[in-house]
C-alpha cells in the first residue's frame, strides 16, 4: 500500500482477507471520526470532480492493530476505506468507479490521524 502503483493489490488483500471477516467487524469498535471523514469527502468530491457529501458513513477502528476502515455512500457509489495510522496512510475504493467497475485513491493525513472530539 506504501507504494505508489500498489493500490489494487492492497484493494484487493483488504476485500479478500476482511471485508466480510466477522472477527474483525466484531474486534472493530465504532468511532466518530470527523477529520478522517473530512478528509474522505475532499478525496472523494476530488475522483467524483464535484462536491460531495458522504452518506450514512461508518467508521470502525481495530485499537490493537491502529487500523480504521469503513464504508459510506457518495454521488450514487459506495465508497469502502481503510487507513493504518502507523503508516499515515489510507485508501478509498470508489464503486463503480468514474471511469470503470472500481477506482482507488491513496491519501496521507498530515500529522496523522487527528480527532477533536478528544481534544
Amino acid at each position: 500500500m506504501l507504494h505508489p502503483t500498489a493500490y489494487e493489490k492492497a484493494v484487493s488483500y483488504f476485500l479478500e482477507e476482511f471485508a466480510g471477516d466477522t472477527a474483525l467487524v466484531r474486534a472493530s469498535d465504532p468511532e466518530q471520526m470527523p477529520h478522517l471523514v473530512s478528509v474522505l469527502r475532499s478525496v472523494v468530491s476530488k475522483a467524483v470532480g464535484s462536491t460531495v457529501e458522504l452518506e450514512s458513513a461508518l467508521v470502525s477502528y481495530l485499537r490493537a492493530h491502529r487500523f480504521v476502515h469503513g464504508n459510506a455512500r457518495a454521488a450514487g457509489r459506495i465508497v469502502l476505506f481503510f487507513y493504518l495510522e502507523e503508516a499515515d496512510t489510507g485508501i478509498v475504493m470508489l464503486i463503480p468507479g468514474v471511469r470503470g467497475e472500481m477506482e482507488t485513491a491513496r491519501f496521507k493525513l498530515a500529522g496523522g490521524l487527528i480527532n477533536p472530539l478528544r481534544n
